[in-house]
C-alpha cells in the first residue's frame, strides 16, 4: 500500500508539473507576449498566486473533480492514478507542441474513463454542466475582454504623462497577471489533486498546497513554448489589450470558481485574447486558433482513451 501511495502522490506530482508547463501561461502569456514583464518574472509571480489561490478556494473545484463525476467510492488509489496518467500523458504531448490544451477536460475525460472501465454510474447532469461551463466561459471572457480594453484605452488615453502610463502598463500587468494565477490556483489544481481528494488520499488543504507547488515547478521548467503560443502567435497584443485579456479571462474562470465547476483557463484566456484581437482590429491567426481548437476537442476524447488503455495494461498486470 506504501507503494501504491507513492505511485499516486509521484502521477500527482506530474499532473500537475504538467498543468503548470501547459496552463501557467494563461496567466503571465499576455504579459510576456507583450513584453511587459521577463519570463523568469512572470513565473514567479505565477508560483505565489497559484499557491494562495489553491489554498484558499481550491477545494471546491476538488470536490467536483474528486466526488462530482463519478460517486464518492468508486475512485479508488489504482483509479486515480490511472486518470492522473492518462491525462498526464496527452498534456505532455500537447505542451510539446506548443498548443494551450485543457488540463480540465483531460483530467475530466481521465475520470470518466476509468468511470466507464469499471461500469461505475456516471453523474451526466454534472458533466452536462461543466460541458457548457467549457463553451460559456470563452465566450464570457471574449465578451469581458472587449469591454475592459475599451474603459482602460479611454483611462490611459488621458494620462499625459509618459513615465505614469509605463509605470500603469507595468502594475495592470502584474494585477491582471496575478489575479488570472490566483484563479488558476483555485480552479486548475483540482484537476491534479481532485482525484487523490476523491480517492480518500489527502486532505483538500493539503493538497492545494502540493499541487501549487508542483505546478509551479513546471511554470518554472517547460512552459515557455505555451507562453509564446498565447502571448504572441493569437494576435498582436499590446500592454493594454494583454491586460484586459487576462482580466477578463480571470474574472470567467471567477465565475466558475464560485460555482465549483473545474473550467479551462486555457480557453478563458484564448478567449480573451481573441475579443481583444478583434475589437482592436489586429485579427487573428486563424492557423494557430485551428490547431488549439483541434487541442480542446481532441483533449477530453483522448484522456478518455488513453484512460481505457492503462486500465487494460494495469488488468493485464495485475494491478488492480
Amino acid at each position: 500500500m506504501d507503494a501504491l501511495i507513492i505511485a499516486v502522490f509521484a502521477v500527482g506530482f506530474y499532473i500537475a508539473w504538467n498543468i503548470g508547463a501547459n496552463d501557467s501561461a494563461n496567466a503571465m502569456g499576455t504579459a510576456v507576449g507583450a513584453n511587459i514583464l521577463s519570463f523568469k518574472q512572470a513565473t514567479l509571480t505565477i508560483a505565489v498566486f497559484v499557491l494562495v489561490g489553491a489554498y484558499l478556494e481550491g477545494y471546491k473545484v476538488m470536490k467536483t473533480v474528486g466526488k462530482g463525476i463519478i460517486p464518492e467510492g468508486y475512485l479508488t488509489l489504482q483509479l486515480a492514478v490511472i486518470a492522473l496518467l492518462a491525462a498526464g500523458l496527452w498534456v505532455t504531448i500537447a505542451t510539446i507542441r506548443g498548443l494551450p490544451v485543457s488540463t480540465t477536460q483531460a483530467i475530466i475525460g481521465g475520470v470518466v474513463g476509468v468511470g466507464v472501465a469499471i461500469r461505475a454510474p456516471v453523474e451526466w447532469h454534472t458533466l452536462t454542466k461543466i460541458a457548457g461551463a467549457w463553451i460559456v466561459s470563452p465566450i464570457v471572457a471574449a465578451l469581458v475582454s472587449s469591454i475592459l480594453y475599451k474603459i482602460y484605452g479611454i483611462v490611459v488615453n488621458n494620462i499625459k504623462s509618459v513615465r505614469s502610463i509605463e509605470l500603469l502598463y507595468k502594475w495592470l500587468a502584474v494585477l491582471g497577471g496575478s489575479y488570472m494565477a490566483f484563479n488558476f490556483g483555485a480552479n486548475e489544481v483540482a484537476n491534479a489533486t481532485g482525484p487523490l481528494v476523491g480517492a480518500g488520499v489527502i486532505e483538500p488543504e493539503i493538497a492545494g498546497i502540493f499541487g501549487a507547488i508542483s505546478l509551479s515547478l513546471g511554470a518554472l521548467t517547460f512552459s515557455y513554448a505555451v507562453m509564446h503560443t498565447v502571448g504572441k502567435e493569437i494576435t498582436s497584443l499590446g500592454p493594454i489589450s494583454a491586460f484586459a485579456a487576462q482580466f477578463g479571462s480571470a474574472i470567467a474562470v471567477s465565475a466558475a470558481n464560485i460555482l465549483g465547476l473545474p473550467v479551462s483557463s486555457s480557453q478563458a484566456i484564448v478567449g480573451g485574447v481573441m475579443g481583444v484581437g478583434l475589437v482592436t482590429g489586429h485579427g487573428i491567426n486563424k492557423k494557430t486558433l485551428a490547431d488549439i481548437a483541434f487541442g480542446w476537442i481532441a483533449t477530453p476524447l483522448t484522456a478518455v482513451f488513453f484512460a481505457l488503455a492503462i486500465f487494460k495494461l494495469f488488468a493485464l498486470a495485475s494491478l488492480l
